[in-house]
């Protein structure tokens, strides 16, 4: 087994942006403008490290987002999307490599006494031998993130090529509606999105784990939040927004009016953001997970757009030793009771 020897350093909020730039991994989740609202929203703090190796080059970096339980002060950090394991142009780590950085993540962690927990970016996943050879469990308690992943790189014929050709048929029916785009940012374009998708909403029934109300006040340097607007005669008959980090971007929230499916807006929709996403240079567009059980239709509409099915590595865990450990499980299922 190679011997890889780290260090691990904790980096300041206001050097994070600078830093997990580095990482071709980095998506919003771990962007220092998302993580710190997370965090806030559930009463957790953020908190950011990095590994360095012998040299004192960074091989890896994180946010976690801890939530501790009243009076223990011990609880779980919580990493999304992460750890950043990817340096730019330094190409996949070696298993090796993979392990050394999340043993000393574990015991870095568990020094303080929390739970940690951590799901990769869907980009970036190393293998589960690598992971749990470095102490961590798949628990199966919370199902994998499975999504499509589409690099916008490309010329429109290779794009147009790689669609599935039912999908292809109602792309081209779209594009001879006369649809209108306009894009912009959230901060302009908040209140026309939120019209459209409180209309798909009520129709619906559906409420996400975290509204869309949440991005929109979101500003800094290191998450970007367009909007897409498809229009007909005038009218926003269809939208959706998309987050983009360095050179990743995640669908986040779609809205089509009835008069908007009626026109495929949603598959004209679906093109422009790819285009979008070119243009800003993004080499990988996550569209945001697919489920076929409680959502197939979604789920085809994804799959046919000629991306790859793809599903990222966790979420694992790794426990600490000691009666606090079982604490902290107790509460964390006490609270999940009172939520539900």
């Amino acid at each position: 087994m190679v011997d890889v020897t780290l260090s691990v350093r904790r980096v300041a909020a206001e050097d994070w942006p600078s830093l997990s730039n580095r990482f071709e991994d980095l998506t919003y989740e771990q962007s220092l403008t998302y993580a710190q609202a997370a965090a806030r929203r559930i009463g957790a703090t953020a908190e950011f490290i990095c590994l360095h190796d012998a040299q004192g080059t960074p091989v890896a970096a994180a946010c976690l987002r801890v939530k501790r339980v009243p009076v223990l002060n011990r609880g779980i950090a919580w990493i999304a999307a992460g750890p950043l394991i990817h340096p730019k142009g330094g190409g996949a780590p070696h298993a090796a490599m993979v392990r050394a950085i999340l043993s000393d993540l574990r015991r870095y962690v568990h020094a303080s006494g929390h739970v940690l927990r951590l799901r990769f970016p869907v980009m970036a996943t190393p293998s589960g031998d690598a992971i749990t050879g470095a102490g961590f469990l798949f628990p199966g308690r919370v199902s994998s993130y499975r999504t499509v992943l589409i690099n916008p790189d490309q010329d429109d014929d290779a794009l147009m090529r790689a669609l599935h050709g039912k999908w292809r048929n109602s792309l081209r029916t779209a594009l001879k509606m006369g649809m209108e785009l306009e894009a912009g940012p959230i901060s302009d374009l908040s209140d026309r999105f939120h019209k459209l998708y409180e209309q798909v909403q009520a129709a619906k029934g559906f409420q996400p784990d975290i509204p869309p109300e949440f991005y929109y006040p979101l500003t800094g340097p290191d998450f970007q939040h367009d909007v897409l607007i498809a229009r007909k005669d005038g009218t926003d008959i269809g939208a959706m927004t998309i987050g983009r980090t360095s050179t990743n971007a995640v669908y986040l929230f779609g809205a089509t009016s009835e008069a908007g499916r009626k026109l495929n807006a949603g598959h004209y929709l679906m093109w422009q953001a790819i285009l979008h996403c070119r243009e800003h240079r993004i080499r990988c567009f996550d569209l945001g997970g697919i489920d076929q059980d409680a959502n197939p239709s979604v789920t085809r509409f994804k799959l046919r757009t000629g991306g790859t099915d793809t599903t990222a590595a966790g979420p694992y865990e790794a426990w600490p030793t000691g009666p606090m450990a079982n604490l902290i499980g107790l509460a964390e299922a006490l609270h999940g009771r009172l939520k539900r």
